[in-house]
């Protein structure tokens, strides 16, 4: 069913038609309308059987609690990945727990802000940069918009999860962690253990755990399975085949696959000896590595189509075709994008974690508790005054 909605167009389009010209004109594939996370609860309901068929939970005899496993609504259009084991217990033994459902309301407040204050404001310079004709991007420009979606594209998938994960509190779910800080990595293996959690642990579960265990020995299957493997071709292909198809997951266009094999190969390469060398690095110049990477592969991930993502390039680096001067960066700055940016780029590192810690090392638990309430009362109001004054934004991460 996921092959059929989310990809028959562009397998059409993009394989089959080519060879035989004329033959495939089914323009209902081009409409089709794509269930409402189709691509979640496909993947959910995947690991539900493998975890049966492993003997590794009890399959659920009850069909109206199966139910609300496959489609509790705080997550069904953006994920994370749910597994049955992380919350049978509460679907059979739920019980209203208002500290719970303090913490939910709290965990759901810093995603709305997240998402309306930092996200949002971000993706209206972000959108009007690469909508903006290439020969009319100077450098500076192209590197802002860039930033921006970078910041954009984490604090709305991070929002998004933040009030999932509060709302399943609030109704007594405790939904797993799905971000960990990924823009503090400093690789790109670390970063995949920090973005998207319960995608990057599906995959690896599901996906490359058992391609890697049938393309080796017997010796080496043993550690794989313990997650203590030396690199080789086998295992190289695996993260190649598990990279390529975690991009073809998020859409179904070339880009999205030149995403993920970028990923994949970047990945090969710290498996075989990029690791070590880097350990002796100076860490801001691994972060810094990190993230050039990271946002070299977003341009593919942003833009439509491969001469679209090309063409950004050249700007980025100053090789753009036009003059440049059509626009520049006071058009897109004001104090709203500063404030933003500034929020997101401390905002992406522990520093929230870091307060509270200190308060709670000087034993200010009362101020700790005064500083979160206004903090929290703070984001309701100010959240609320942006969305009055805004028209509908959806959440980035849907579509993927």
């Amino acid at each position: 069913m996921l092959v059929y909605y989310k990809y028959a167009a562009f397998i059409i389009g993009s394989l089959i038609a080519p060879l035989s010209p004329g033959s495939f004109t089914n323009p209902a594939l081009q409409t089709l309308i794509l269930p409402l996370g189709i691509s979640f609860f496909t993947f959910q309901a995947i690991a539900y059987l493998v975890d049966v068929y492993r003997d590794e939970i009890t399959p659920q005899r009850n069909l109206p609690k199966f139910a609300l496993f496959m489609s509790l609504f705080p997550k069904i259009t953006a994920g994370p990945i749910i597994r049955y084991q992380e919350v049978c217990n509460d679907i059979d033994h739920r019980k209203f727990d208002p500290e719970l459902c303090l913490q939910g309301f709290k965990r759901f407040v810093i995603g709305m802000g997240k998402k309306v204050l930092i996200a949002d404001i971000l993706a209206q310079t972000a959108n009007r940069i690469f909508a903006t004709p290439i020969h009319e991007l100077n450098s500076t420009v192209a590197w802002l918009g860039l930033v921006c979606y970078t910041l954009q594209i984490y604090f709305d998938f991070a929002g998004y999860t933040d009030m999932a994960i509060g709302l399943g509190r609030i109704f007594g779910f405790k939904i797993q962690e799905n971000f960990n800080y990924p823009y503090i990595a400093k690789s790109l293996t670390e970063f995949w253990r920090r973005w998207h959690i319960s995608l990057s642990t599906w995959f690896r579960d599901y996906l490359f755990i058992p391609l890697s265990y049938i393309l080796t020995t017997e010796h080496i299957r043993k550690k794989i399975v313990q997650g203590e493997y030396k690199t080789n071709y086998r295992v190289l292909f695996s993260i190649m085949v598990v990279f390529t198809l975690c991009g073809l997951w998020h859409g179904a266009g070339w880009n999205f696959v030149i995403w993920g094999m970028l990923h994949g190969t970047v990945l090969c390469l710290e498996n075989l000896r990029l690791t070590k060398i880097m350990k002796k690095w100076w860490p801001p110049l691994q972060h810094c590595y990190l993230m050039f990477i990271v946002m070299m592969a977003w341009v593919f991930f942003r833009m439509p189509t491969f001469s679209d993502a090309v063409g950004f390039f050249k700007a980025l680096y100053g090789f753009s075709s036009g003059s440049g001067f059509q626009v520049t960066l006071p058009m897109y700055m004001n104090s709203a994008l500063a404030l933003a940016l500034a929020a997101g780029i401390v905002l992406s590192m522990p520093t929230g974690k870091v307060i509270s810690d200190f308060f709670t090392r000087h034993e200010c638990n009362r101020l700790r508790i005064l500083c979160e309430s206004a903090g929290i009362i703070c984001i309701v109001i100010l959240s609320f005054a942006s969305m009055a004054g805004s028209t509908f934004n959806p959440f980035l991460y849907q579509k993927f």
